[in-house]
């Protein structure tokens, strides 16, 4: 059988057995001559145009065999820590880059786990890159392949967490953090064999379901302590399943030396970061609530970690909050930041957009301008 890799405008050689045939001619913008072996092709584009937010380049292909013809994409990019000026930064594409980013929860008021029509997705990425975002955090779950796909072809990165595992306790994982204590043995936390089975089972799933979208940068593996155990093995087994992507190991903390990343949490305190020996990474903080009269699904409850009543003043305390305390972590080895949140989600009334997405609760130009001030 003749396998045919078919692009627009490139010659594709098959190898079937010993013999050596040409294939269709085709064609694709910026990609060489490749062979097809074993079934297996590689593709060494002479010219490689990179994959980024600012150009979220993909690589249109068709893969015919016999009758069978699929169409799909690729993309190329690449992602690794180098020291610059004595400071481990992230890179993207061989460069320093700020990855700008919101807690993206993914629920909706009309469909809670699952929007009303797909096209929501996209509308919410456009929202966020109109703010001058360039990542979500996709917050302990997992999406419809339509978001990645989404978020490939409209360039937005995406930090992949690890849906939770285990119990959830109050004291242990949220109130003696809070007041500091953030450093915790896992090892024999959450002992439950069937339960650790499910996480690595689902977290297998999760690389081997999504590995190929261009979009994802950084697997997250375990949240605030929720469920946590034996954090270095976990590291080591996910590195093993994808060496191509950062890891953070335990964003919030309960933190242990094998991570990728420093990944602190700040609520209720400024933020106020130590220079670290890997790349600093806040993956959690802000939370500032705006509660939009008319567009809140709890009108008795609210949830944040700080309180306005005016949009305008909202707004002013979010931008001084990334003037004065964000941008200026940035020379001290601030990588990416993830600010609380996307949207607001039921009693959380922290988001950017109310709940059903039709009040933005700040200015775009604004937002965009902080956004240039985070460039590396």
């Amino acid at each position: 059988m003749f396998y045919i890799y078919e692009y627009a405008g490139y010659t594709v050689k098959v190898k079937d057995g010993d013999a050596m045939v040409d294939g269709k001619k085709v064609t694709v913008a910026d990609v060489g001559e490749f062979l097809l072996e074993a079934g297996k092709v590689t593709i060494t584009p002479e010219n490689p145009r990179l994959w980024s937010p600012e150009d979220p380049y993909l690589y249109q292909m068709t893969v015919e065999a016999g009758e069978d013809r699929v169409q799909s994409y690729f993309a190329l990019r690449t992602l690794d820590i180098r020291t610059v000026d004595g400071i481990p930064r992230l890179c993207l594409n061989g460069k320093p880059y700020f990855f700008h980013g919101l807690l993206d929860q993914g629920y909706w008021s009309d469909g809670l786990f699952t929007p009303a029509s797909p096209v929501c997705y996209e509308n919410d990425i456009r929202a966020m890159k109109e703010l001058g975002f360039n990542m979500l955090r996709k917050h302990i779950k997992t999406e419809p392949e339509q978001f990645y796909y989404d978020c490939d072809r409209l360039g937005m990165v995406v930090f992949q967490d690890m849906v939770n595992n285990g119990a959830y306790s109050f004291l242990r994982d949220t109130a003696l953090p809070t007041i500091g204590l953030k450093r915790l043995p896992d090892k024999h936390l959450h002992r439950d064999k069937e339960t650790r089975e499910a996480f690595e089972t689902a977290m297998e799933e999760t690389v081997r379901r999504l590995y190929s979208h261009p979009c994802i940068c950084c697997w997250t593996i375990f949240n605030e302590g929720w469920g946590q155990f034996d954090s270095g093995r976990m590291y080591r087994k996910l590195k093993e399943l994808d060496t191509t992507r950062f890891i953070d190991t335990a964003s919030g903390w309960f933190t242990g030396a094998e991570s990728d990343v420093v990944s602190p949490h700040v609520y209720f305190k400024p933020v106020k970061l130590k220079k670290a020996d890997k790349p600093l990474v806040l993956s959690e903080f802000g939370g500032y609530s705006y509660k939009p009269e008319g567009h809140a699904f709890n009108l008795t409850k609210t949830y944040g970690y700080k309180f306005f009543s005016k949009q305008e003043d909202f707004e002013n305390s979010l931008v001084k909050l990334y003037e004065n305390e964000i941008i200026p972590a940035v020379p001290m080895g601030l990588c990416a930041a993830v600010y609380t949140q996307v949207s607001d989600v039921e009693d959380e009334t922290n988001g950017l957009l109310s709940y059903d997405r039709r009040v933005r609760k700040v200015d775009a130009a604004r937002m965009k301008t902080i956004a240039e001030k985070l460039k590396i």
